[in-house]
């Protein structure tokens, strides 16, 4: 098992599309949690909670919707059961949040109870997507989405991609916007991540290295 370069609870924000929930599974199962908490339940593309029975396999539960019958449902019905890590300091938990300011604004519940010296929130950015696809655009979505939840963003994400047609000139590409809104806001590159069996030869670049297998996508990209 890998030690974890994270905080206890670890929020992961980001616009639709940029790969926010893939990367909050593949981050779960690379660095185990106890729970991955699906808050992406405000016009979500892809919800990890789908992936419930795979990642109990490996000892991880999904918390999502009260509703038994709601695995495709949209309503922001969230289980107690999200609540734990931020009541129990034994617990370690990854938030998938919702992709923009409003599916954001659900981490406000967890207001009053938030241990802020044992989270990270991280912002995924796919430069790629229309709304983020500038170092301006980026910080707008930033200050958007830590005024809605209630939070400061502490890390970024590149995960700029083109899906299976990916290349490393793309994390470069995505890098060098980043670089620009880390130095404005005073936000350190935490993380970049990359589909499995990249071709070519890795650059050197900025974050930790996270491989990502395609769980979610799989279905409609083979």
């Amino acid at each position: 098992m890998k030690k974890s370069p994270l905080r206890r609870i670890c929020v992961i924000a980001g616009h639709y599309g940029s790969g926010k929930s893939e990367f909050a599974v593949n981050l779960a199962i690379q660095y185990p949690v106890d729970l991955l908490i699906d808050l992406d339940i405000v016009n979500p593309y892809f919800r990890s909670r789908e992936m419930t029975d795979m990642l109990m396999k490996r000892g991880i539960e999904t918390v999502g919707s009260t509703m038994k019958q709601a695995l495709g449902s949209d309503l922001p019905y969230v289980s107690p059961a999200a609540f734990r890590p931020f009541l129990d300091s034994s617990v370690r938990a990854i938030v998938d949040l919702g992709g923009d300011p409003v599916g954001a604004r659900l981490m406000r519940q967890f207001e009053a109870m938030t241990p802020t010296q044992e989270m990270d929130n991280l912002m995924i950015v796919n430069v790629y997507r229309e709304k983020t696809h500038s170092a301006a655009t980026i910080i707008q979505m930033i200050h958007q989405i830590e005024e809605s939840a209630g939070l400061s963003i502490t890390g970024l994400v590149n995960n700029t991609n083109q899906l299976r047609a990916t290349t490393w000139d793309d994390l470069l590409h995505g890098e060098s916007l980043l670089k620009e809104v880390s130095s404005q806001l005073n936000i350190p590159i935490r993380f970049h991540s990359f589909p499995l069996k990249m071709k070519g030869e890795k650059p050197v670049l900025l974050g930790e290295p996270l491989e990502l297998q395609l769980f979610l996508r799989q279905s409609w990209l083979s």
